[in-house]
């Protein structure tokens, strides 16, 4: 069984972080599907209880598995729904298909889904969520920032705008511990290798800020800092622990040929960002970079 799952196609939905509210309505992800063949497609939502086979009350199964009885407690409680579950598209025709999470408790959920399509081969919907506290809670999109390759020898630093983000249902307020920052730039010679434009500042409740990094290498080396970050909100200190870890290098620009290789700061972060409205339209924002290539002054 094990090697017929691996041979499958996999998806990730994750529905983020959520703060726990009672009585708040469950976060949804839609999914059209659309019958892009030339006969009727009958398909179908499988979750893992639905293929159990109903005991007799003499029978004993035995203890589950700690995993086994965490997926059973998610299904129990109805924390991931999908409705409809099942239908028949004739060809050329799309629908749409709802998933729900639901922020019931605090705890990081998953489940392993089935899309099955009859006649076909099934897909694999691996569903994750987490549940928070009603707390502010901060979201750094990475664990460790690559700043680009930078030149020494420059006028200006170059300026880096990270993004954070107050998940939580309370005001957030951040500041950022820049005593390692401090003794990497007085350790070489009161140059101003890093600074950080903002380190202290709030967000409101889902607010996203920009902490601006500047970065400008004395010399042609690596250089690396962990900036320990407090957060607080209304009811005191947060039991979370952040820390934004920059890493930069600095190369001589005569030697381009030796530039070392660029970790892309914005690699691995989405282009493009969903947004379901409280009435439910769906939209789609627009990429956050655009490269204008090289321009003529003037």
């Amino acid at each position: 069984m094990e090697d017929l799952i691996r041979n499958l196609t996999s998806f990730d939905w994750d529905f983020g972080k959520i703060p726990i509210k009672y009585g708040s309505k469950p976060r949804k992800i839609t999914l059209t599907i659309k019958n892009i063949g030339g006969v009727q497609a009958n398909w179908l939502f499988k979750l893992p209880n639905d293929s159990q086979i109903e005991m007799e009350p003499w029978a004993d199964p035995g203890e589950p598995t700690e995993e086994k009885a965490f997926e059973q407690h998610i299904l129990d409680n109805k924390i991931f729904t999908v409705h409809p579950r099942f239908g028949e598209l004739q060809p050329g025709e799309q629908m749409e298909l709802n998933v729900y999470y639901t922020p019931k408790e605090v705890k990081r959920h998953h489940l392993q889904a089935f899309l099955q399509i009859m006649n076909g081969k099934p897909l694999i919907i691996n569903l994750q969520g987490e549940t928070l506290h009603r707390r502010a809670y901060l979201r750094l999109l990475k664990d460790i920032y690559y700043l680009p390759p930078t030149p020494i020898g420059l006028d200006w630093a170059v300026t880096y705008p990270i993004e954070i983000k107050n998940l939580g249902i309370t005001k957030l307020k951040y500041q950022i511990d820049t005593t390692q920052l401090e003794a990497l730039n007085q350790n070489n010679y009161d140059f101003r290798i890093f600074e950080i434009q903002n380190p202290e500042g709030t967000l409101s409740p889902n607010d996203t800020q920009y902490i601006y990094t500047l970065f400008r290498p004395l010399e042609a080396k690596d250089y690396s800092i962990d900036l320990p970050i407090k957060i607080s909100d209304i009811e005191g200190p947060s039991p979370h622990s952040h820390c934004l870890m920059l890493r930069g290098t600095g190369y001589h620009p005569e030697n381009e040929d030796k530039k070392p290789q660029e970790v892309k700061f914005y690699e691995d972060l989405p282009k493009c960002r969903a947004y379901v409205g409280e009435e439910g339209q769906m939209a789609a924002f627009s990429y956050e970079t655009i490269d204008f290539g090289h321009l003529e002054s003037g």
